[in-house]
């Protein structure tokens, strides 16, 4: 039984972070911005953060993706996660009109007592390239190949394992 209990504490040990850490506050941060432009698809926003004192991907990667998908406006986290590495990332698509990228950094930097110090943020725009939109799809002729499908009956799996019972 001891050792039920032994696992999980050592879990959380290798997972806490330096109470003497402390959190750096959000101007500190290095921030650059670019604009990509696209030819189709719904533009998005994504925010790349570096991250500091990630020890583990799952813990403290579960518990960073955990803390922005709170936020409002933030539609998917990705955590790129390298033991070897001194910095790892967050890479956040998010609205800006909802939350901003410093929101971001803040949600980051205040989990477990500020084990993790966000160090830069890359925020890239997709920007949907006007007069570049592809044209619908001409009409087909009323002469043209018709490409639709027959109606297609699928019969009932409990019907076909009734009807196998009763041979």
């Amino acid at each position: 039984m001891k050792t039920r209990l032994f696992l999980p504490l050592v879990l959380v040990a290798a997972c806490s972070g330096n109470p003497e850490t402390t959190t750096a506050p959000v101007a500190d941060v290095a921030r650059t911005e670019q604009e990509v432009m696209i030819t189709a698809g719904t533009p998005v926003t994504l925010a790349d953060l570096s991250i500091s004192g990630m020890t583990c991907e799952r813990m403290c990667g579960g518990s960073i993706k955990d803390a922005l998908a709170k936020l409002p406006g933030v539609a998917g986290t990705e955590i790129q996660f390298n033991a070897e590495a001194a910095e790892n990332h967050a890479v956040v698509t998010y609205d800006p009109k909802q939350v901003s990228d410093a929101e971001l950094v803040k949600a980051v930097q205040a989990l477990h007592e500020g084990q993790y110090k966000v160090s830069a943020v890359k925020v890239t725009r997709q920007v949907l390239q006007a007069g570049d939109e592809v044209p619908a799809a001409a009409p087909a002729e009323e002469e043209g190949v018709n490409a639709a499908l027959p109606e297609l009956q699928v019969p009932s799996l409990f019907g076909l394992l009734a009807r196998l019972i009763h041979l």
